[in-house]
């Protein structure tokens, strides 16, 4: 069976979507995706609702060359500065230019 392909606009319109359904803002700058969310300082169910649900989004973004995720998640001593700033934040690169272009567009 064929996986039906959508097009790149759709495809921005479905991460919009999931960020907007999660709380989270989503920014495309230099070829990065942008996801951010704010917290309540100092509060671990916060923060870890973010962590968790971030890549939700992140993962919608097709990944067309190589790249990586970056950020405040609990995966690194970022997650402390979020814990104390109130803002989560992740980024991805290597993602689908065409896509990130859509998404860019989006208002």
């Amino acid at each position: 069976m064929t996986k039906e392909k959508i097009s790149p606009l759709e495809q921005a319109k479905q991460i919009k979507a999931k960020a907007d359904e999660l709380g989270f803002t989503v920014e495309v700058s230099a070829g990065i995706l942008r996801v951010s969310k704010r917290i309540i300082p100092g509060d671990n169910a916060s923060f870890a609702d973010a962590d968790m649900s971030v890549y939700s989004v992140l993962e919608l973004l097709p990944r067309t060359s190589p790249g990586s995720d970056w950020g405040t998640d609990g995966g690194s001593i970022g997650g402390m500065s979020a814990m104390n700033s109130g803002r989560f934040h992740m980024n991805r690169s290597g993602g689908s230019a065409r896509v990130l272009k859509a998404l860019a567009s989006l208002r």
